[in-house]
């Protein structure tokens, strides 16, 4: 009997877990002030800002760096890191092998992380003829859009921050993506990324968990031996 309702409680855990991972949809955010609020909770962000790679290098599809791999089909061009022109860290970004150094409405790249994590955010680079929803980030099952006016300006554009958060139970994901929104009107928008920023939970988030199932079993043992000596 006891090993019943400890089986029983075991399952009422995990589906619990489960449901709460799948209710959860990750918070977008669209100003990098309000992103880092959100992931204060979480491990220190680690942010890919290609100062580390020289510019020109190409970036072939499911290439690596720093941990993170991008995969993407974009006929005709590569990825390439360059700094032609202004951005949000000091010189580099990335963008395609092609006379404007950009990614164009209609191309989109995916992020792979490698492990699960909480939160991923970007900016997206372009000119003042950007529109709201012009891109799109997204993962685990959420999505967020550009917002009409940009979270910060660059030398020689705007800089608009695509975020999104997820830190419920059981929460996360392991790849997003990132796509120039073509809504088939003909629009022409060169854009560029920088500062691509993940962060995961504290170490002992996940401790606390366990030491929290653990309480839970040991109640559930108690309970079950007093049952038995009334």
């Amino acid at each position: 009997m006891l090993a019943g309702m400890l089986r029983a409680l075991l399952s009422a855990v995990v589906v619990l877990s489960l449901s709460g991972s799948a209710w959860a949809v990750p918070l977008g955010y669209t100003d990098k002030a309000s992103f880092d609020g959100a992931v204060s909770s979480l491990s220190p962000p680690q942010t890919l800002d290609f100062e580390d790679v020289a510019s020109g290098t190409l970036i072939p599809s499911g290439t690596g760096l720093d941990g993170v791999s991008f995969v993407y089909s974009i006929p005709g061009y590569s990825l390439r890191v360059s700094s032609t022109f202004g951005t949000t860290s000091p010189s580099n970004y990335l963008g395609l092998d092609n006379p404007d150094t950009a990614f164009y409405l209609g191309d989109q790249i995916t992020i792979e992380f490698g492990q699960v994590v909480r939160a991923v955010g970007l900016y997206a680079i372009a000119g003042s003829d950007t529109q709201a929803g012009d891109f799109e980030l997204s993962a685990g099952g959420g999505s967020v859009t550009n917002a009409a006016l940009a979270d910060r300006d660059v030398s020689d554009g705007s800089a608009w921050f695509l975020g999104l958060v997820d830190t419920s139970p059981g929460g996360g994901f392991t790849s997003a993506t990132l796509r120039g929104v073509d809504a088939g009107d003909g629009a022409f928008l060169a854009f560029s990324v920088d500062d691509v920023t993940t962060a995961v939970p504290e170490p002992g988030v996940a401790a606390l968990g366990v030491s929290a199932l653990a309480v839970l079993v040991a109640a559930s043992l108690w309970r079950g031996r007093t049952c038995t000596l009334v």
